[in-house]
């Protein structure tokens, strides 16, 4: 992706997307495990229920240490210099922002869903918080000019060290 805009608009796309589709999605399983004999598969959706799929992507651990190796990552390739690896890590950050974006979509999706069945709010300040580091830092270090932070050798020494501590302190803030 080109542009700041351009990224930014990709990422509240899929993030509505996968809302709708999720919101829709949990609707559809809710009928059809009303509806479907046990024999006919309805038991198997007992795995994507609200409880079961929230658990499961709203676990957040996965995207702070995704986001912490690509912290590291742009650290280290900040210290060689290939064009070939700038491009990796443009292409790691448009793909962890999309990955991120799905998941906030498909959290949103079904909240609204709940909600609107009546159901009590299972989203609290830690989870947003967390939700929100890890896009934030992927897509602030997106936007570093490796070529010219190389060229100046303090800023590059001190990105290189922020960069390599970044990752993990990422880790300590996950709840």
């Amino acid at each position: 992706m080109n542009s700041t805009l351009s990224r930014l608009k990709a990422v509240a796309v899929t993030a509505m997307a996968f809302a709708v589709g999720a919101f829709c999605t949990l609707g559809i399983v809710w009928l059809l495990g009303a509806f479907l004999p046990d024999a006919v598969g309805a038991r198997e959706f007992g795995a994507y229920s609200p409880h079961s799929s929230i658990a499961a992507l709203s676990d957040l651990r996965a995207i702070m240490a995704l986001s912490a190796i690509f912290s590291v990552l742009t650290g280290l390739v900040l210290i060689i210099d290939s064009q070939y690896c700038d491009r990796m890590i443009a292409v790691l950050a448009d793909v962890l922002l999309m990955v991120m974006a799905a998941i906030a979509g498909f959290v949103a999706g079904y909240w609204i869903l709940l909600r609107l069945a009546g159901y009590s709010n299972f989203l609290d300040v830690g989870f947003l918080r967390t939700a929100i580091i890890a896009p934030v830092v992927v897509f602030v270090v997106s936007l570093l000019p490796l070529a010219k932070v190389r060229a100046v050798i303090p800023a590059r020494i001190a990105l290189v060290s922020i960069l390599l501590l970044g990752g993990p302190v990422l880790l300590v803030l996950t709840d």
